[in-house]
Protein backbone atom coordinates (compact mmCIF):
# COMPACT_ATOMS: atom_id res chain seq x y z
CA UNK A 1 0.00 0.00 0.00
CA UNK A 2 1.50 3.52 -0.75
CA UNK A 3 1.83 6.46 1.71
CA UNK A 4 -1.01 8.15 -0.02
CA UNK A 5 -3.25 5.43 0.62
CA UNK A 6 -2.21 4.93 4.01
CA UNK A 7 -2.53 8.68 4.83
CA UNK A 8 -6.31 8.17 3.38
CA UNK A 9 -7.29 5.10 5.73
CA UNK A 10 -5.41 7.62 8.85
CA UNK A 11 -7.69 10.54 7.62
CA UNK A 12 -11.14 8.03 7.31
CA UNK A 13 -10.16 6.27 10.39
CA UNK A 14 -10.07 9.49 12.38
CA UNK A 15 -12.65 11.23 10.92
CA UNK A 16 -14.62 8.03 12.48
CA UNK A 17 -13.18 8.44 15.93
CA UNK A 18 -14.53 11.99 15.99
CA UNK A 19 -18.13 10.78 14.60
CA UNK A 20 -18.45 8.35 17.07
CA UNK A 21 -17.32 10.57 19.95
CA UNK A 22 -19.57 13.21 18.89
CA UNK A 23 -22.37 10.66 18.63
CA UNK A 24 -21.95 8.77 22.45
CA UNK A 25 -21.40 5.75 20.08
CA UNK A 26 -17.92 4.38 21.81
CA UNK A 27 -18.73 0.92 22.36
CA UNK A 28 -16.26 -1.82 24.19
CA UNK A 29 -17.84 -5.51 25.40
CA UNK A 30 -19.19 -4.85 28.73
CA UNK A 31 -17.56 -6.10 31.06
CA UNK A 32 -19.08 -9.36 32.92
CA UNK A 33 -22.30 -8.85 35.28
CA UNK A 34 -20.03 -10.18 38.27
CA UNK A 35 -18.25 -6.58 37.89
CA UNK A 36 -21.46 -4.15 38.00
CA UNK A 37 -22.46 -6.18 40.44
CA UNK A 38 -19.46 -5.97 42.85
CA UNK A 39 -19.27 -2.37 41.73
CA UNK A 40 -22.69 -1.60 42.75
CA UNK A 41 -21.92 -3.63 46.14
CA UNK A 42 -19.23 -1.88 47.54
CA UNK A 43 -21.70 1.60 46.93
CA UNK A 44 -23.98 -0.39 49.71
CA UNK A 45 -22.76 0.21 53.21
CA UNK A 46 -24.88 -2.56 54.54
CA UNK A 47 -22.23 -4.88 51.94
CA UNK A 48 -20.63 -7.73 53.40
CA UNK A 49 -17.73 -10.61 52.87
CA UNK A 50 -20.55 -13.23 52.68
CA UNK A 51 -22.95 -11.22 50.25
CA UNK A 52 -19.79 -10.45 48.37
CA UNK A 53 -18.79 -14.15 48.06
CA UNK A 54 -22.16 -15.34 47.00
CA UNK A 55 -21.60 -12.71 43.94
CA UNK A 56 -18.62 -14.13 43.00
CA UNK A 57 -18.53 -17.44 43.53
CA UNK A 58 -20.62 -17.68 40.41
CA UNK A 59 -17.35 -16.83 38.19
CA UNK A 60 -14.77 -19.47 38.40
CA UNK A 61 -11.84 -17.62 36.75
CA UNK A 62 -12.35 -14.81 39.45
CA UNK A 63 -12.94 -17.34 42.11
CA UNK A 64 -9.37 -19.30 41.22
CA UNK A 65 -7.51 -16.08 40.57
CA UNK A 66 -8.69 -14.55 44.46
CA UNK A 67 -7.06 -17.69 45.86
CA UNK A 68 -3.73 -17.29 44.28
CA UNK A 69 -4.00 -13.68 44.91
CA UNK A 70 -4.76 -14.27 48.75
CA UNK A 71 -2.17 -17.07 48.87
CA UNK A 72 0.19 -14.83 47.37
CA UNK A 73 3.74 -13.53 49.10
CA UNK A 74 2.11 -10.10 48.85
CA UNK A 75 -0.73 -11.07 50.68
CA UNK A 76 0.18 -13.93 52.88
CA UNK A 77 3.11 -12.69 54.83
CA UNK A 78 2.95 -15.21 57.41
CA UNK A 79 2.45 -18.70 55.20
CA UNK A 80 -1.46 -19.31 56.17
CA UNK A 81 -2.97 -20.57 53.36
CA UNK A 82 -6.59 -19.63 52.83
CA UNK A 83 -8.74 -22.38 52.00
CA UNK A 84 -12.27 -21.15 51.70
CA UNK A 85 -13.70 -17.87 49.36
CA UNK A 86 -15.07 -16.34 52.80
CA UNK A 87 -11.02 -16.79 54.37
CA UNK A 88 -9.90 -15.36 50.37
CA UNK A 89 -12.33 -12.24 50.51
CA UNK A 90 -11.27 -11.32 54.10
CA UNK A 91 -7.68 -11.31 53.65
CA UNK A 92 -8.20 -9.29 50.18
CA UNK A 93 -10.61 -6.81 51.06
CA UNK A 94 -14.14 -5.78 48.88
CA UNK A 95 -11.78 -3.35 47.38
CA UNK A 96 -8.85 -5.57 45.95
CA UNK A 97 -11.80 -8.26 45.35
CA UNK A 98 -13.28 -5.21 42.42
CA UNK A 99 -9.61 -4.73 41.26
CA UNK A 100 -8.56 -8.12 40.72
CA UNK A 101 -12.19 -8.97 38.85
CA UNK A 102 -11.22 -5.63 36.90
CA UNK A 103 -7.84 -6.43 36.18
CA UNK A 104 -8.90 -9.90 35.02
CA UNK A 105 -11.61 -8.85 32.71
CA UNK A 106 -9.58 -5.87 30.85
CA UNK A 107 -7.01 -9.05 30.55
CA UNK A 108 -9.39 -11.01 28.83
CA UNK A 109 -10.59 -8.45 26.43
CA UNK A 110 -7.66 -7.00 25.50
CA UNK A 111 -5.60 -10.68 24.67
CA UNK A 112 -9.10 -12.29 23.43
CA UNK A 113 -8.44 -14.94 20.66
CA UNK A 114 -10.93 -12.80 18.72
CA UNK A 115 -8.42 -10.14 18.23
CA UNK A 116 -5.16 -12.21 17.40
CA UNK A 117 -4.39 -9.75 14.25
CA UNK A 118 -3.72 -7.26 16.70
CA UNK A 119 -2.40 -9.09 19.09
CA UNK A 120 1.04 -7.67 19.73
CA UNK A 121 -0.33 -3.97 20.18
CA UNK A 122 -3.04 -5.09 22.49
CA UNK A 123 -0.21 -7.17 24.92
CA UNK A 124 1.43 -3.56 24.95
CA UNK A 125 -1.43 -1.86 26.58
CA UNK A 126 -1.87 -4.55 28.73
CA UNK A 127 1.63 -4.33 30.08
CA UNK A 128 0.94 -0.38 30.11
CA UNK A 129 -1.94 -1.03 32.36
CA UNK A 130 -0.41 -3.43 34.44
CA UNK A 131 2.55 -1.16 35.56
CA UNK A 132 0.76 1.99 35.75
CA UNK A 133 -1.40 0.58 37.86
CA UNK A 134 1.02 -0.75 40.23
CA UNK A 135 2.74 2.44 40.54
CA UNK A 136 -0.56 4.58 41.05
CA UNK A 137 -1.08 1.74 44.39
CA UNK A 138 2.73 2.77 45.26
CA UNK A 139 2.11 6.46 45.18
CA UNK A 140 -1.37 6.32 47.12
CA UNK A 141 0.63 4.56 49.51
CA UNK A 142 1.85 7.97 50.54
CA UNK A 143 -1.00 9.86 50.21
CA UNK A 144 -3.27 9.47 53.44
CA UNK A 145 -6.24 10.77 51.91
CA UNK A 146 -6.78 8.71 48.67
CA UNK A 147 -7.51 5.02 48.82
CA UNK A 148 -4.39 2.69 47.22
CA UNK A 149 -7.11 0.20 45.44
CA UNK A 150 -8.84 3.55 43.78
CA UNK A 151 -5.45 4.35 42.26
CA UNK A 152 -4.69 1.04 40.91
CA UNK A 153 -8.31 1.13 39.44
CA UNK A 154 -7.37 4.42 37.64
CA UNK A 155 -4.00 2.81 35.98
CA UNK A 156 -6.31 -0.20 34.55
CA UNK A 157 -8.58 2.44 33.12
CA UNK A 158 -5.45 4.68 31.96
CA UNK A 159 -4.94 3.09 28.72
CA UNK A 160 -8.50 1.19 28.10
CA UNK A 161 -9.42 3.58 25.12
CA UNK A 162 -6.11 2.67 23.32
CA UNK A 163 -7.92 -1.27 23.18
CA UNK A 164 -11.15 0.59 21.16
CA UNK A 165 -9.09 2.37 18.62
CA UNK A 166 -6.63 -0.37 18.04
CA UNK A 167 -9.98 -2.90 17.67
CA UNK A 168 -11.49 -0.23 15.04
CA UNK A 169 -7.98 0.02 13.20
CA UNK A 170 -8.32 -3.04 11.63
CA UNK A 171 -10.60 -2.52 9.00
CA UNK A 172 -7.74 0.06 8.24
CA UNK A 173 -4.73 -2.38 7.78
CA UNK A 174 -3.21 0.27 5.78
CA UNK A 175 -2.94 2.94 8.60
CA UNK A 176 -3.01 -0.35 11.29
CA UNK A 177 0.99 -1.43 9.84
CA UNK A 178 1.87 2.37 9.75
CA UNK A 179 3.56 2.60 13.02
CA UNK A 180 4.41 6.24 13.23
CA UNK A 181 0.45 7.24 12.25
CA UNK A 182 -0.62 4.63 14.58
CA UNK A 183 0.75 5.60 17.85
CA UNK A 184 0.04 9.38 16.41
CA UNK A 185 -3.24 8.66 16.82
CA UNK A 186 -2.96 6.76 19.99
CA UNK A 187 -1.65 9.17 21.53
CA UNK A 188 -4.23 11.83 20.87
CA UNK A 189 -7.32 9.83 20.87
CA UNK A 190 -7.06 7.92 23.70
CA UNK A 191 -7.82 9.75 27.01
CA UNK A 192 -11.09 11.00 25.27
CA UNK A 193 -12.02 7.48 23.66
CA UNK A 194 -11.47 6.16 27.33
CA UNK A 195 -13.20 8.36 29.69
CA UNK A 196 -16.01 7.75 27.59
CA UNK A 197 -16.03 4.01 27.90
CA UNK A 198 -15.13 4.27 31.79
CA UNK A 199 -18.17 6.60 31.99
CA UNK A 200 -20.69 4.70 29.70
CA UNK A 201 -19.67 1.68 32.28
CA UNK A 202 -20.91 3.92 35.22
CA UNK A 203 -17.94 4.71 37.39
CA UNK A 204 -17.56 7.96 39.00
CA UNK A 205 -16.34 11.58 37.62
CA UNK A 206 -13.24 11.35 39.96
CA UNK A 207 -12.41 7.92 38.24
CA UNK A 208 -13.38 9.59 34.34
CA UNK A 209 -11.10 12.79 35.34
CA UNK A 210 -8.08 10.70 36.39
CA UNK A 211 -7.67 9.21 32.79
CA UNK A 212 -6.79 12.62 32.04
CA UNK A 213 -5.15 13.84 35.39
CA UNK A 214 -2.58 16.66 33.35
CA UNK A 215 -5.73 18.62 32.93
CA UNK A 216 -7.23 18.43 36.00
CA UNK A 217 -3.78 19.31 38.13
CA UNK A 218 -4.56 22.58 40.02
CA UNK A 219 -0.98 23.33 41.13
CA UNK A 220 -2.11 24.22 44.32
CA UNK A 221 0.43 22.31 46.28
CA UNK A 222 -0.91 23.60 49.60
CA UNK A 223 -4.44 22.03 48.97
CA UNK A 224 -4.62 18.36 50.07
CA UNK A 225 -3.61 16.23 47.25
CA UNK A 226 -6.45 13.79 45.56
CA UNK A 227 -7.11 11.03 43.23
CA UNK A 228 -6.27 13.05 40.35
CA UNK A 229 -2.95 14.08 41.76
CA UNK A 230 -2.06 10.55 42.76
CA UNK A 231 -2.67 9.69 39.12
CA UNK A 232 -0.63 12.46 37.45
CA UNK A 233 2.18 11.72 39.79
CA UNK A 234 2.35 7.88 38.61
CA UNK A 235 2.09 8.62 34.88
CA UNK A 236 5.08 11.28 35.09
CA UNK A 237 7.20 8.14 36.95
CA UNK A 238 5.85 5.81 34.33
CA UNK A 239 6.75 7.79 31.59
CA UNK A 240 10.65 8.08 33.02
CA UNK A 241 13.24 5.58 33.59
CA UNK A 242 13.32 4.90 37.68
CA UNK A 243 17.62 5.83 37.47
CA UNK A 244 15.88 9.61 36.58
CA UNK A 245 13.46 9.48 38.90
CA UNK A 246 14.72 11.74 41.24
CA UNK A 247 14.82 14.63 38.34
CA UNK A 248 11.25 15.03 38.52
CA UNK A 249 11.09 15.91 42.28
CA UNK A 250 10.82 19.35 41.27
CA UNK A 251 7.48 19.21 39.69
CA UNK A 252 5.10 20.43 41.82
CA UNK A 253 2.82 17.10 41.90
CA UNK A 254 5.51 15.62 43.72
CA UNK A 255 6.02 18.38 46.55
CA UNK A 256 2.09 18.71 46.39
CA UNK A 257 2.12 14.53 47.20
CA UNK A 258 4.81 14.88 49.69
CA UNK A 259 7.29 12.64 47.55
CA UNK A 260 10.91 13.60 47.77
CA UNK A 261 14.11 11.88 46.51
CA UNK A 262 14.57 10.05 50.02
CA UNK A 263 11.43 8.38 49.01
CA UNK A 264 12.10 6.68 45.57
CA UNK A 265 13.92 3.54 46.91
CA UNK A 266 11.44 2.57 48.90
CA UNK A 267 8.57 3.40 45.99
CA UNK A 268 10.34 1.90 43.44
CA UNK A 269 10.20 -1.69 46.19
CA UNK A 270 7.03 -1.03 46.61
CA UNK A 271 5.60 -0.93 42.77
CA UNK A 272 7.69 -3.87 41.79
CA UNK A 273 6.16 -5.96 44.68
CA UNK A 274 2.50 -4.87 43.95
CA UNK A 275 3.58 -5.59 39.92
CA UNK A 276 5.05 -9.26 40.62
CA UNK A 277 1.61 -10.08 42.65
CA UNK A 278 -0.34 -8.91 39.77
CA UNK A 279 1.76 -11.53 37.51
CA UNK A 280 1.33 -14.37 39.69
CA UNK A 281 -2.59 -13.93 39.95
CA UNK A 282 -3.61 -13.16 36.67
CA UNK A 283 -0.77 -15.55 34.79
Amino acid sequence: MSAVESVDQQFEFVRQLARDLNAGSINLPSFPAVIIKIRDMLEDEECDFARLGETVSADAALVSRLFIFANSTYHNRTGDKVTSLHDAISRLGLELVRNTALALAIKQLALSDKHRSIAPHLKRVWILSMRLSSLAHAVASYVPNVRDEDAFMCGLFHEIGKVYILTKARDFPGFLDDVNSLNSVLDEWHTQIGQCIVEAWGFPGEIVRSMAPGEHFNGRTHVEPELIDTVLGATLLHQTDEDNWPELMTEPVFRKLGISTDKLAELGDRNRLKLDSIQQSLS
